[in-house]
């Protein structure tokens, strides 16, 4: 079947839902609404959405045909008059099965590709006893407790408990990779196909403490003080890329003027983008600890880190290089390091990075592109999809680089329509407040200015 274009809208009586589709016969068309969800089937066609509220359909609801859009205009009424649908345009949040537990196969494993863990899963909290209890909002308590956490954005602790792994768990986790760390075996496919973007030497057999040792050990082989000093004495673009502000970044800021972030508008998505939705996988996810969820929201920094990096420094239009750049600046991507215990260790990273691998390797571009992600951030999590789908796209279609797309960018894509703004918005904040230092970044930078400087 076919899932048709479609959009959604609404006022506060009803819910309005716009699909396109062909050659439309009204006899063959089957339209549904049972609370929270909505269906509808025309073969080829098939289309069912999840809304945060419940539909009625009775004498009110309406369809009409538009022969010269093929445009097929549906309307339900709400059943409670004036409550608000959040997220209306987050399109693969609508389209994700809800309540569905992951499939297993006859040995109780998944049901799942190969290297792949947990497919059609949702968010909770770890414990599955006494805590499953569903209430009447449609929560267990352990799950109401994780999202109040979550929500208590002012109050939230980036910094992760580290705890040394024993054996038994290092065993565990090896191999395991990409998002929420589910995924293996994806890198031997480009082993031997020139993946320039991977800095790792077997990230096959690697751990995630040998992931970033590893890191570290490349970072600091690949700085070159000749590099930095050029480009910090002699290249005279650099001004100009610090200078330059993309066009999210600009459209944000024009958004926030005498405002706070929640009172900003929405940010619309463009055709474009709605399609690139449309063809996300439709999935939601197990994160098990409160740990592991903040490893995952860590885990946007170094993306849209580099997305900064390269919109500055190709002037908002990316290039043949933009994949590459971007996942070699993405700690999480190039080197798989989901090691990360503090948004200050994640902003070392990235700026290492940036002073390592790239064409310009500037220490005030850097920070403008720290500024960058600041904003992107404070846009919420519908500016983050912008970013992400951007990210995606460039490393979808690429011949080597797809891979990234499939282990790490997709399922970012898809969750991070269900994440927090509050929790997205305090991550702005606390890089905002996250001071570094050149000293912070172990190679003497001071030391290698000032004697350019005296000589």
């Amino acid at each position: 079947m076919i899932t048709p274009q479609f959009s959604v809208r609404q006022d506060a009586e009803f819910v309005y839902i716009d699909i396109k589709v062909t050659h439309i016969k009204a006899q063959n068309v089957e339209l549904r609404a049972e609370d929270d969800v909505f269906m509808f089937s025309l073969p080829p066609y098939y289309l069912r959405l999840h809304f945060p509220g419940n539909l009625v359909d009775d004498d009110r609801a309406s369809a009409s045909f538009d022969l010269d859009t093929s445009m097929l205009a549906v309307k339900f009424p709400k059943e409670n008059p004036g409550e608000d649908f959040p997220d209306l345009d987050l399109m693969t949040k609508l389209l994700a099965r809800v309540g569905e537990e992951p499939q297993t196969d006859s040995a109780g494993g998944p049901s799942t590709p190969v290297g792949k863990n947990k497919v059609m899963i949702e968010e909770l909290g770890s414990d599955h006893d006494s805590d499953n209890q569903v209430m009447d909002d449609g929560l267990t308590d352990a799950q109401r407790k994780y999202y109040s956490e979550l929500n208590d954005a002012e109050n939230f602790d980036w910094q992760i408990t580290q705890e040394l792994p024993s054996a038994e768990q290092e065993s565990l986790l090896t191999a395991k990779y990409g998002f929420n760390l589910q995924y293996s075996g994806f890198l031997r496919q480009t082993a031997e196909t020139g993946n320039d973007i991977n800095d790792l030497d077997s990230p096959e057999s690697s751990t995630i403490d040998s992931r970033s040792k590893e890191r570290i050990e490349k970072e600091d082989k690949k700085f070159d003080p000749d590099y930095y000093l050029s480009d910090l004495l002699e290249n005279e673009d650099i001004a100009e890329l610090i200078e330059f502000k993309p066009q999210l970044v600009l459209s944000i800021q024009q958004s926030l003027q005498g405002k706070s972030a929640e009172d900003m508008a929405e940010m619309e998505f463009t055709e474009l983008e709605k399609k690139r939705m449309m063809n996300l996988p439709r999935r939601t996810y197990i994160i098990e600890s409160t740990v592991s969820l903040k490893a995952v929201y860590l885990g946007l920094i170094p993306i849209i880190f580099g997305y900064s990096y390269d919109v500055r420094t190709t002037f908002d239009d990316h290039t043949s290089e933009s994949a590459w750049t971007v996942g070699k600046l993405a700690a999480n991507i190039a080197c798989l390091d989901s090691s990360f215990t503090s948004i200050w260790k994640v902003m070392i990273a990235c700026t290492r990075r940036s002073l390592a691998y790239p064409l310009y390797r500037n220490w005030e571009l850097s920070l403008s592109c720290w500024d960058d992600v600041y904003y992107i951030l404070r846009g919420g999590k519908r500016a983050v999809l912008k970013v992400l789908l951007d990210v995606d796209h460039l490393l979808a279609f690429h011949d080597v680089y797809y891979v990234y797309s499939k282990i790490v960018l997709e399922d970012y894509c898809s969750w991070i329509q269900t994440a927090s703004d509050s929790v997205i918005r305090s991550l702005a904040h606390e890089i905002r407040h996250n001071k570094m230092a050149k000293e912070d970044l172990g190679w003497n930078i001071i030391e290698i200015e000032n004697s350019a400087i005296e000589a």
